[in-house]
């Protein structure tokens, strides 16, 4: 078995990881849409999407492009560090996005109803942010 090199981790890969969230799944997640389909999830149910939505993350950064090893990549708490910032992107465009859109602490949401609103959106927003990650490389 050959090992892969190391491919090397930096700010711009983050930045093309925001770009690629906010540009593309800001097109997607129109607010009406991101509270009705959260109103009519459980937070069981949106914990559930999100995680679905994480797996097929790690795959797409981890099997389109072959050159990225997450054995070789430097890590947290055994988690690459490519991985973690999309995450990490993908949940902070999330909240941006619908705070700024969505206004959750208007009328009668609840905070359970603002945290399935973001989960739902990062479902979409951590994929896009992978795809961009993976498309620019």
């Amino acid at each position: 078995m050959t090992r892969r090199s190391r491919v090397r981790f930096d700010l711009a890969d983050a930045a093309q990881q925001a770009v690629g969230a906010v540009v593309l799944a800001g097109g997607l997640l129109i607010p009406g849409d991101v509270w009705v389909v959260a109103a009519g999830m459980t937070l069981a149910h949106a914990v559930t999407a999100v995680t679905l939505g994480l797996g097929l993350t790690y795959v797409a950064l981890y099997t389109a492009v072959e050159r990225r090893d997450p054995d070789v990549e430097r890590s947290v708490a055994g988690l690459p560090v490519r991985f973690l910032s999309t995450v990490a992107v993908a949940l902070a465009v999330s909240v941006a996005l619908v705070g700024l859109y969505g206004l959750p602490l208007e009328g009668d949401r609840s905070t359970v109803e603002a945290v399935k609103a973001v989960l739902v959106a990062t479902f979409f927003t951590s994929l896009v942010a992978a795809v961009a990650d993976a498309a620019l490389e």
